[in-house]
């Protein structure tokens, strides 16, 4: 995927009810997120090396701490 590209949402995870675990399936690690009615499964992919992984896992723990420190920022709705 291209940084420019549209990302259109094809389900939405409620962050007030958000599980997150690490697990494994035959060796390979995989994150579960669950908000109690959607799960979804992040992988390492069958194709790409370890680094490209771990990029990609970088660049979502940087993206959800930012998020955080913007819902932090906004006032609380009443």
């Amino acid at each position: 995927m291209l940084d420019d590209e549209e990302l259109s949402p094809v389900v939405s995870l409620d962050l007030r009810a958000i599980r997150a675990v690490i697990t494994e399936d035959e060796g390979d690690l995989i994150l579960l997120i669950d908000d109690g009615d959607v799960q979804i499964e992040l992988t390492t992919g069958m194709n790409g090396t370890w680094e490209q992984a771990i990029i990609g896992a970088q660049r979502v723990a940087s993206v959800s701490l930012e998020f955080a420190a913007q819902l932090r920022r906004r006032p609380v709705a009443q």
